[in-house]
């Protein structure tokens, strides 16, 4: 595993752990609208629909936070190896409202 650029909270995911940092102050501006809040559930939509659609909204998201650490990582990538539970985890380390703290490899 390649030396991190930036302390991340540890989400496994794709057979080990993946350190997944704050956003950077750029980045947290510019996703400020995806950040305020997600997207609410509309009347008559079936639960899988609203599902798919926070995760549209989280995605883009926790991908540019690992791509940090991570830079070769694809959205592809993140959809196969994401869960609804993971990309909980991936979306609060991204935005640093997690109550984890971040850690280096290896501490």
């Amino acid at each position: 595993m390649p030396k991190l650029n930036f302390p991340g909270v540890p989400v496994y995911m794709n057979g080990q752990n993946y350190y997944v940092p704050s956003l950077s102050m750029r980045q947290f501006r510019e996703n400020e609208a995806a950040l305020k809040s997600l997207p609410e559930h509309g009347e008559g939509e079936s639960e899988i629909d609203y599902a798919v659609r926070v995760q549209d909204a989280l995605l883009p998201v926790v991908l540019i936070a690992m791509q940090r650490n991570y830079p070769e990582v694809t959205r592809d990538e993140l959809l196969d190896w994401l869960d609804n539970f993971t990309l909980v985890h991936a979306w609060r380390a991204a935005q640093s409202a997690s109550g984890m703290t971040p850690v280096n490899e290896g501490e």
